[in-house]
């Protein structure tokens, strides 16, 4: 009658691949809840990758925007002039983007003609709409400005 006084321990643990196997089924709740818990993760995760992808589409639009300020400037400080409406069209059509154009601040010569020395500064504007899900829109306006020296005398 040897083992009668031994205590067996109640607390013995399952083999490992038992454990594993038991939590592989625990995905498998008959009550709906985990189903309910993956549908919510996705669209919160579909939410999420539409607000990244439209953030970098305004950073990308953001730098455009100033590259062409940078240009618009160049183009007018060599010319001395902000009569450079041709040149403006010509980077709207190459961009798509249909952005506005400003000299607001500049001080003129005569007309439209800038001295020597005299900053000249350009100032574009677009509205944009992020999209969000379903008819969600919110408007967003995406200013880039840029300044630079007349490099032309006028008498």
């Amino acid at each position: 009658m040897t083992g009668m006084n031994v205590k067996k321990n109640k607390t013995q643990r399952k083999p490992v691949h038992a454990r594993k196997q038991k939590r592989a089924f625990a995905f498998l709740n008959c009550s709906g809840e985990t189903y309910i818990d993956v549908a919510i993760t996705v669209m919160i995760v579909a939410f999420v990758l539409v607000f990244a992808v439209n953030m970098v589409s305004i950073v990308a639009l953001n730098q455009n925007m100033k590259t062409m300020a940078d240009q618009i400037i160049d183009y007018a400080t060599t010319n001395g002039t902000t009569d450079i409406n041709d040149y403006v069209e010509t980077l709207r059509t190459k961009s798509g983007i249909g952005f506005s154009c400003s000299f607001a601040g500049t001080d003129y010569h005569t007309g439209q003609e800038v001295q020597l020395g005299d900053i000249i500064e350009c100032r574009l504007t677009y509205s944009v709409s992020i999209l969000g899900f379903g008819e969600a829109v919110f408007p967003v306006t995406i200013n880039a400005s840029a300044s630079g020296i007349s490099q032309v005398y006028w008498k």
